[in-house]
């Protein structure tokens, strides 16, 4: 939790706390509420899939391992099994 999207989570929590004096969390089960309302979508199976049908998805500039972390998360949250159509989105 020190970079990227849950870095930036982190660092609002803790500017909360440095603002109000206190944790943004009352307890173990209001962080996992919060946790689960900013990083895990409603859908998440239609959220995977449509990243991975948009034109738009490819590894770019990113380190490989960080895209194939992301890749392997986005297949399995999509439901996607056929291993012909799982190569085909990779490439």
């Amino acid at each position: 939790m020190k970079s990227r999207c849950a870095g930036r989570w982190v660092t609002h929590k803790f500017e909360h706390k440095a603002k109000s004096g206190h944790l943004h969390f009352n307890d173990w089960l209001n962080f996992e509420e919060e946790f689960q309302k900013d990083f895990m979508p409603l859908d998440s199976e239609a959220a995977a899939i449509n990243m991975l049908e948009a034109t738009a998805y490819f590894q770019g500039r990113w380190l490989v391992s960080n895209y194939l972390d992301q890749f392997k998360d986005l297949i399995k949250d999509s439901g996607y099994t056929d291993l012909k159509t799982i190569v085909v989105k990779f490439c």
